[in-house]
């Protein structure tokens, strides 16, 4: 085990919901193991709160709150640039897979998101999950900000260019 896995933060998700629990903490983006590969560099930190929820028919639920910004490479110009990660998210605990609602039933909500409780939730594992939900498939620099966009392309000659003097012999009535 290494040092970064004993400062993890560890929930039952169960006791946390019921307890209204909150969890609150800046983490250095050097603690996103998976997120590494994405980051142009991993300097800056995460405002992360995840706080304990029971819903109106009384269900347990999390809900989670990530703010920062992260460097991500354009894949227009390959320059980083900024990018502003404004992550909310809730969740239904429920006890089981088979708790979950079939897409057939009448239960079944899309707009709802359901997690699987556990007794010793790594809390970094569903932050960093969340993240990478989050982040767009194809980052890029807004058009007027990428270096790319402002490259002027050369005119390529068309190469239909020379069909258009060659004309098909006068017909015959001419």
């Amino acid at each position: 085990m290494n040092a970064q896995a004993i400062h993890m933060p560890v929930i039952n998700s169960l006791d946390f919901s019921r307890k209204a629990q909150e969890f609150h903490d800046i983490i250095p983006l050097l603690r996103f193991s998976r997120l590494g590969e994405y980051l142009a560099d991993a300097n800056g930190s995460l405002d992360i709160t995840l706080s304990g929820v029971v819903g109106k028919s009384g269900e347990p639920g999390l809900r989670l709150a990530v703010q920062g910004a992260l460097n991500l490479t354009c894949q227009r110009c390959l320059d980083s640039f900024e990018y502003l990660l404004d992550v909310t998210a809730d969740f239904v605990l429920v006890t089981s897979e088979d708790a979950i609602p079939s897409p057939d039933s009448d239960e079944y909500d899309d707009e709802v998101d359901y997690l699987v409780a556990e007794t010793q939730m790594p809390v970094m594992d569903l932050v960093e999950d969340e993240i990478l939900l989050a982040l767009p498939l194809a980052p890029k620099h807004a058009e007027k900000d990428c270096l790319a966009s402002s490259k002027v392309e050369l005119e390529k000659p068309s190469p239909f260019a020379a069909l258009k003097d060659f004309k098909v012999g006068g017909s015959q009535n001419d």
